[in-house]
């Protein structure tokens, strides 16, 4: 494998573990304020 491949594929990891710390924080925002909001 390439030097550069396997820099890249951890680079490519490190943003989807951003994504989805950024997805859960969203989520939870989102289930927060569901909450208070339940008439809707």
């Amino acid at each position: 494998m390439l030097k550069g491949g396997m820099g890249n594929l951890m680079k490519q990891a490190q943003k989807m573990q951003e994504q989805m710390a950024k997805a859960q924080e969203e989520l939870a925002r989102a289930e927060v304020t569901g909450e208070s909001g339940a008439g809707l």
